[in-house]
């Protein structure tokens, strides 16, 4: 084990703490600006273009414009080792051992070193630790951090701060505020403009009211600051913070053109995550911005505060030569229908336009076609766009006879399947998808879709629609098996009770799980004894446990109080937090969970800087750079799970355009992993057009999973291990559409 660790680290230290020490500045598109080239000036420029191609619907990975400048951010620098393992710092690797063990270590020991060690790389670096663990009880220790005399160590103290402030597990509000009051001093005294700007972005991700305020008041410091405070608005507005009304006319301001892209994308960004009426002239306005990054994101955000006249403007972005714009003006267009008082609905009938989105789809284009079309149809349109509905599938049907079998047909299937079981809806019942496709979409993937639909539509005659549905709890695909148990536990019937029930006994266990959160929901205490088995059976697994604690406390269980007290030593927080929920409320009085450390060393062999993968699909090929020095263990994980061929013939089981495609689960429903959970390695790389990371459901719930971004995500920033980059072939990553099948994953020697 201590070689392979050496071995790692050897990476790491070589290219110097300050990695997670870096402060990112953004292009107009929210991706990383880079910094120039020796010699070159480092001014902002900037210009317009709009994104992609009118011919095929697509948009280049690179930036609509260009804000380049120097990466700031400290000096750190931990030492290049040249001698091979043993030049590696000792106290290196503990600092990574007590990380990965998720330990304070003895007398907390981590504390000691991120305040006091006299290498400014090594404080870094146990400050990134203490970030990535997340104990409340290390937030004094990282408001100290804040004023270490190293700028990296300072910019380093900011970013774990962040971290903790967006804890997977809740904070209490004395420690919210104790980050928020040392975040708001650090900020107003620091000098070094890099480290500023990741104090700002630690506000965002803390996001308390106070936080906030210091937030807008920064919005009129024009340049850096202003872009970073407008972009962390937007990232506590996404976390459910209010926006200041004092924030809403500055971030309106800087969309005018004449303003920086940088600072135009972060108001953009903040405004369509407001959900403020307030908003909407401001959002109208820049709905046709030269950025396309920038005119989706104020598309998105009139799905929130428009009104009938705005469908007049996202009519026109459904003919957008970036189909991810054309994808939120359709998701913003159907959200502005189901306002819809009348008969009359400028919406739907701005919808049709999507018409010309078949012709692309039936010209072979799954991009610009297929996308659009595929946002509609998951959309949930109300019952007045079911003739939409009906005329685009036919229109694709009668479309379809005429094109010959190939991956184009199969294509126009899926996309056919996809708006039939939009249709089936309405009707409430799986039929339009027993037919649809010619067979070219396998029958368990169009039932599912169909069951999904039907799982969050209400239901006329409950009972009816739990009959209808109750056999397919009997199919041997388990897709089918767990949309039909969602479908079951939104009836709120007797029937769906007795379907529901004996699934808890299922030997998959992830269907079992499924059932047991469902009869929760169903209030069925009948099923106590069997949730308590089950629970029993799973006690250590992440993947099932905390769903079970949640339902026995939903069921007020309170016989189960001794089964669930020993899960509060679990070495997994996940379980350990979802257990103190459900004593909490099974006793009537709060319950913590103490900190348990890790004790599953297991690694993968390390990997050589910037390993290539290659992505083989059945629509063409993309190539990744593994992030080896940020995520060295989930890219070694990725890297051994190719080796093994695990990824080959698996499908992308969830595809959300304009948003991710994600793969990587053996079973196809999203719910399956390698038999084991990763820690996180949450880093500073920002979630920009085409990068990879790690899909959880929960903290160090990391396995197989994977998504592949299709635009910039800020809000997935320092929350989601980031551990590649899309180098080649990221046109073929937006081809991809539901089911589209993964040939193999191989590395690049």
């Amino acid at each position: 084990m201590k070689t392979t660790l050496l071995t790692l680290l050897v990476t790491f230290l070589a290219l110097g703490c300050s990695p997670s020490a870096r402060v990112i500045k953004r292009n107009a598109d929210g991706s990383e600006a880079k910094p120039p080239p020796s010699g070159s000036s480092s001014s902002s420029k900037s210009g317009s273009s709009k994104s992609g191609s009118s011919k095929s619907g697509s948009s280049k990975s690179g930036s609509d414009s260009s804000s380049r400048g120097k990466q700031k951010g400290g000096t750190s620098k931990a030492p290049a080792p040249s001698g091979g393992w043993d030049a590696v710092p000792p106290e290196f690797i503990e600092v990574v051992q007590l990380e990965d063990r998720r330990s304070l270590g003895t007398e907390n020991k981590l504390f000691t070193v991120a305040l006091t060690a006299n290498n400014p790389a090594l404080r870094a670096r146990a400050l990134l630790a203490l970030g990535r663990i997340q104990d409340p009880a290390s937030a004094d220790v990282l408001v100290k951090g804040l004023g270490d005399p190293d700028p990296g160590a300072r910019a380093e103290a900011a970013f774990a701060v962040g971290l903790l402030g967006a804890s997977w597990t809740p904070l209490a509000e004395p420690v919210k505020t104790r980050l928020t009051d040392g975040l708001k001093q650090a900020e107003q005294d620091e000098q070094d403009p890099g480290v500023k700007l990741a104090l700002l972005e630690a506000l965002g991700r803390v996001g308390t009211p106070a936080a906030m305020d210091r937030l807008t008041e920064r919005l009129s410091v024009a340049g850096d600051v202003q872009a970073r405070a407008a972009l962390s608005l937007g990232v506590a507005a996404k976390g459910g913070s209010a926006l200041p009304a004092k924030a809403l006319p500055a971030l309106s301001l800087m969309l005018k053109k004449d303003v920086a892209p940088p600072a135009r994308f972060g108001a953009a960004y903040a405004l369509s995550l407001a959900k403020n009426p307030a908003a909407r002239p401001a959002l109208a306005a820049c709905a046709a911005d030269d950025a396309s990054e920038i005119r989706g994101l104020c598309a998105k955000g009139l799905g929130d505060v428009g009104t009938d006249v705005d469908a007049v403007a996202l009519k026109k972005l459904l003919d957008d030569p970036d189909y991810r714009v054309a994808a939120e003006a359709t998701r913003s267009l159907a959200k502005l229908a189901s306002k819809c008082k009348g008969a009359a609905c400028a919406a739907i009938g701005a919808l049709g336009d999507l018409t010309y989105r078949v012709e692309r789809l039936l010209r072979g284009d799954a991009v610009g076609g297929g996308q659009p079309l595929l946002a509609l149809a998951q959309s949930s349109l109300p019952a007045s766009g079911r003739p939409l509905l009906v005329s685009l599938h036919k229109q694709i049907v009668e479309g379809a006879a005429q094109v010959p079998s190939g991956q184009a047909r199969r294509d126009m299937a899926n996309i056919e399947c996809r708006l039939a079981a939009a249709i089936d809806r309405y009707s409430g019942t799986p039929t339009e998808v027993l037919n649809c496709g010619q067979n070219l979409i396998p029958e368990a993937q169009r039932l599912a879709m169909a069951l999904r639909e039907l799982a969050t539509a209400p239901a006329t005659d409950a009972a009816k629609r739990a009959s209808d549905v109750g056999s397919f709890v009997f199919h041997s695909d388990p897709r089918v098996k767990l949309a039909a148990i969602e479908v079951l536990a939104a009836t709120k019937t007797q029937a769906s009770a007795d379907k529901v029930k004996p699934l808890i006994m299922n030997a998959d266990l992830v269907v079992a799980t499924a059932a047991a959160a469902a009869a929760a929901r169903l209030g069925d205490k009948s099923a106590i004894p069997s949730i308590r088995s089950l629970a029993s059976k799973v006690a250590s697994s992440v993947e099932h446990a905390p769903a079970l604690a949640e339902a026995l406390a939903t069921l007020d269980a309170k016989e189960a109080v001794a089964d669930l007290e020993p899960w509060l030593s679990s070495q997994q927080v996940m379980i350990r937090d979802a257990a103190a929920a459900a004593l909490t409320k099974l006793k009537g009085s709060p319950v913590t969970a103490a900190r348990v450390e890790r004790q599953d060393f297991a690694r993968p062999a390390p990997l050589a800087r910037d390993q290539l993968v290659l992505v083989r699909t059945e629509k063409g090929e993309f190539e990744v750079k593994l992030f080896t020095a940020e995520a060295p263990l989930t890219a070694a994980n990725f890297a051994k799970l190719a080796r093994e061929g695990f990824f080959r013939n698996q499908t992308f089981h969830r595809v959300v355009p304009g948003f991710v495609v994600q793969g990587g689960d053996p079973r196809g429903d999203g719910e399956g992993g390698p038999g084991y959970t990763l820690r996180c390695e949450v880093n500073h790389r920002v979630y920009a057009r085409g990068v990879v990371g790690m899909a959880l459901s929960g903290k160090d719930t990391g396995g197989s999973q994977f998504f592949v971004t299709a635009g910039p995500q800020p809000h997935l920033d320092g929350r989601y291990t980031a551990f590649g980059e899309v180098t080649k072939g990221q046109e073929v990553v937006d081809a991809l559409l539901e089911g589209d099948k993964i040939v193999e994953v191989t590395l690049v020697q």
